[in-house]
């Protein structure tokens, strides 16, 4: 089974958040159900008998699937990060495109499937973070 997981920057604090998506139709909120590690411990105790559920609201458009692939260093791939194959001046971003993640070039239309270059992706940033990562250069 694939693992599903989502991210996206908290509004309170502007951090990252890791765990299950949930969507407020009614308010049209985002929120992340941490998977944990996230909080210190008296965040996590509630009433005896309650579920305390630890949610966080989500900035929309930092809002990220894992792809369920790692890069050549372990490291997690998300919707919205920057890589590159090697080549540094040559940088992809992860989208989803048509039925499937891919990484689109960076200035052109090119794209390249993430699960065949799986071993040679090294993620370097991220959009949200690393703006800066695409412009290009005059």
């Amino acid at each position: 089974m694939r693992e599903i997981e989502f991210r996206g920057k908290r509004i309170d604090n502007n951090e990252w958040i890791y765990g299950y998506l949930i969507v407020d139709e009614i308010s049209d909120k985002y929120y992340i159900f941490s998977k944990g590690n996230c909080c210190n411990e008296t965040d996590k105790i509630g009433e005896e008998g309650v579920l305390h559920i630890l949610t966080f609201e989500v900035i929309p458009e930092t809002i990220g699937k894992y792809t369920g692939l790692k890069d050549k260093n372990g490291k997690k791939i998300f919707e919205g990060d920057i890589f590159s194959l090697g080549d540094k001046r040559i940088l992809y971003i992860v989208e989803w495109i048509d039925n499937g993640f891919q990484g689109r070039q960076n200035g052109n239309s090119s794209t390249v499937g993430l699960t065949y270059w799986n071993s040679d992706i090294e993620v370097i940033g991220n959009i949200y973070d690393n703006p800066e990562l695409l412009k290009e250069e005059l």
